[in-house]
């Protein structure tokens, strides 16, 4: 239904008891406004919402093609055993988030994304590891965000994730070793409707490895065409608005993963890749039509960890089965996206 059509609706419904109290207009009554009292102040109790003006349109459905350019790869054990160059890291990356529960006390997210790494190397028959990356890496996501607003400022935010990551092609191939479980907690303050911020605890694999840390969520509106949006140390980034259809942002993530590397024989080790990248980049993002949105982004592809382990977690004395030394590549996101209203 037309936008026009809704307003019509609604001013007829909002002057029909005038339209329909007209029946007699011969009487009147004086009203006596001592009789009435205050409402009740818990039917009408005032909670705080999750957005901030002007901040970065929530996704719902992203199809997006990450590539990472041509690199040198050095795997090492104590000394340079086995090299290659690296034609590509790219991939395809699907992710898809719906509301199950919105009520204006509660709200509760759920989401799966899909994220593709294929690994295009000149010479993967110079190390057994190399020959267990020919068929790419994959990380399946299933996660659930809830926000609970306990009044007009206060608030909590429960996140939890649970990851599929490996070198499986199919369903056959997925392990139990595979899943890694992440999850996180805030209490917030939400100022008002520039800004709001919370700090709490996150257990996360970001940087290729289990941490059990501190987070901070900043998202702040200063003006118009400026703001900060963040939840440290997974991301930050600062925006500059150019109207309410496209923005610019620059700033980092860190993204990363514990990864089984299923054996190719039955006879040989588990290995577990620990990966973790830094990336400092720069994102555009316009309205193309609607809620359909464009997203084209590039960055610097640091590598953060890329070592190999007979464990997923660390454990004391642990020395990686393989050290691993990766050349830092430019690296280009673009995408399409559904945005919520």
């Amino acid at each position: 239904m037309k936008f026009t059509q809704l307003y019509l609706i609604g001013l007829c419904l909002f002057f029909s008891p005038a339209l329909f109290s007209q029946t007699d207009t011969t009487k009147t009554e004086e009203i006596n406004f001592d009789e009435f009292g205050d409402a009740d102040a818990s039917s009408t109790k005032a909670f705080c919402t999750q957005k901030v003006s002007y901040l970065s349109p929530t996704k719902l459905i992203s199809v997006g093609y990450e590539a990472q350019l041509p690199f040198h790869w050095s795997k090492v054990d104590g000394q340079v055993v086995a090299s290659t160059h690296v034609n590509s890291f790219r991939g395809l990356r699907l992710a898809f988030n719906t509301p199950i529960v919105s009520r204006s006390n509660f709200i509760l997210n759920l989401g799966v994304s899909y994220w593709n790494t294929s690994v295009n190397l000149a010479n993967p028959e110079r190390s057994t590891l190399f020959g267990r990356l020919e068929n790419g890496l994959r990380m399946t996501s299933f996660n659930a965000t809830a926000f609970k607003p306990l009044n007009s400022t206060h608030f909590l935010i429960f996140q939890g994730q649970a990851d599929l990551n490996g070198n499986y092609r199919s369903l056959d191939q997925i392990s139990g070793k595979a899943v890694t479980y992440s999850g996180a907690a805030i209490f917030g303050w939400k100022k008002n409707d520039n800004f709001m911020w919370g700090i709490g605890l996150t257990r996360t694999y970001r940087a290729g490895q289990v941490l059990h840390i501190p987070a901070l969520l900043y998202n702040r509106t200063f003006n118009q065409k400026w703001g900060i949006e963040a939840l440290l140390p997974a991301r930050l980034n600062i925006r500059r608005n150019f109207g309410p259809t496209s923005y610019l942002m620059a700033g980092f993530e860190i993204e990363g993963n514990a990864y089984y590397l299923s054996p190719k024989n039955t006879n040989e080790p588990d290995w577990f890749l620990r990966r973790g990248e830094m990336k400092p980049r720069i994102t555009y993002e316009r309205q193309l039509a609607g809620f359909i949105w464009l997203s084209a982004q590039v960055g610097w592809r640091y590598n953060w960890r890329f070592d190999v382990f007979s464990t997923q977690n660390p454990v004391d004395n642990q020395r990686p089965v393989f050290e691993n030394n990766l050349g830092n590549p430019l690296y280009f996101n673009v995408g399409i996206n559904l945005v919520s209203p």
